[in-house]
């Protein structure tokens, strides 16, 4: 029995039929009543998980990221433009700024008052004083990575306390299947090596920002030649040295190289964690990397950021239905990846206010797609 069914057999009934009792991400027991009918989010992820379980219409207060200008005009995570109303100040007034950091006495105003708080990227003691602050039930969750046992945890942990176990099961269920069958699909290929530049964390970086456990190549069977990179710095992120991609390119070789498309808000020496040399530019003829095999034959690809606040489970599987369909194309002649990535918003996102063409909405809003990379 894994950790996660362990912690689903923990939702209890207590003595009381108005509560029940669950034990969050952090090995607490909460009791929650067993109605919930108004809740907020503090913490990347939580309400992009409510989302997908279709609880969006109990919140009545959001962060302060929700009603940024550009989450209102142009929003680019896909759980925002599925929820346009969150940007409606008057009927979801401030809680906090992003990234957890609350405001007890703004939430303390909330009227109606929420019945539970889901809370996440933070620890047993914080959730406690939280709930302390505020005189509600505090939930803490992992976020975690895409079909994780950490994701698979929070979305049943969700699920109990909001009374939709079956929601939670299919989204678990959607993500295990998507991944299995990409990974079907490309299991016997022959293995081709590819570099992922660019990588947005916590902002926009240049190429030399990458990952070396990056997902989508990972489901699509790709040789990542960044595989062995360490975190450096204090920005908590993966950066090679300016000659790695030179090193690569000679052994193993470099094949394909996908850009995180973030890049394009990239600009030198413009991030505040750290000091980047080279953009999106760097490909280009005269640029510093123009000679790499990849680049001269035009095999350079745009990907989609996934890293804004936290993942954004959906462009992940995105992601890699594009890789596999432009590295693998016999084994994707079925697929459009933008119908797929759409297939894949409209499900997660089904009981959202929008739901449908949430690629052309969030690329159009970025400024980029899905495509093959030229400086023509």
């Amino acid at each position: 029995m894994d950790s996660s069914e362990t912690q689903n057999e923990k939702a209890d009934t207590s003595t009381d039929e108005k509560t029940i009792t669950v034990t969050d991400s952090y090995g607490r027991e909460v009791t929650v009543p067993y109605e919930i009918e108004h809740t907020i989010c503090i913490g990347a992820g939580t309400l992009r998980y409510l989302s997908y379980l279709g609880e969006q219409g109990t919140i009545v207060g959001v962060e302060d990221i929700e009603q940024w200008e550009e989450s209102v005009e142009a929003p680019e995570r896909p759980y925002r433009i599925a929820n346009p109303q969150f940007g409606d100040s008057e009927k979801y007034p401030f809680i906090g700024a992003f990234r957890g950091k609350y405001d007890a006495e703004s939430i303390l105003t909330l009227s109606p008052a929420p019945d539970v708080i889901f809370y996440s990227y933070s620890n047993a003691e914080d959730a406690d004083k939280l709930s302390s602050d505020v005189g509600i039930p505090v939930v803490g969750l992992n976020d975690g990575n895409t079909g994780d046992e950490n994701m698979k945890q929070s979305l049943r942990i969700m699920g109990q306390v909001m009374d939709r176990e079956q929601r939670a099961s299919e989204v678990i269920t959607f993500f295990e299947e998507e991944i299995a069958e990409l990974n079907e699909r490309t299991k016997d290929e022959e293995t081709v090596n590819a570099y992922i530049a660019g990588v947005s964390y916590r902002g926009s970086h240049g190429i030399l920002s990458t990952q070396p456990d990056y997902p989508p190549f990972e489901y699509v069977n790709v040789n990542n030649v960044g595989s062995s990179v360490s975190k450096t710095g204090d920005w908590e992120g993966y950066q090679i040295g300016d000659d790695a991609l030179f090193q690569w390119d000679s052994n193993p070789g470099i094949d394909y190289i996908f850009i995180d498309l973030g890049t394009y808000d990239f600009s030198e020496n413009g991030n505040t964690h750290t000091n980047e040399k080279y953009g999106i530019e760097s490909f280009a003829t005269g640029g510093v990397y123009a000679e790499l095999d990849a680049a001269k034959a035009g095999r350079l690809y745009g990907v989609i950021p996934y890293n804004w606040y936290s993942t954004n489970h959906g462009n992940v599987l995105a992601d890699a239905w594009y890789v596999g369909k432009v590295v693998y194309p016999s084994k994707f002649e079925d697929t459009n990846p933008q119908e797929k990535a759409n297939e894949i918003y409209s499900f997660l996102y089904a009981e959202s206010p929008e739901n449908e063409d949430i690629y052309e909405t969030m690329t159009d809003n970025f400024g980029h797609g899905f495509g093959q990379i030229s400086f023509e």
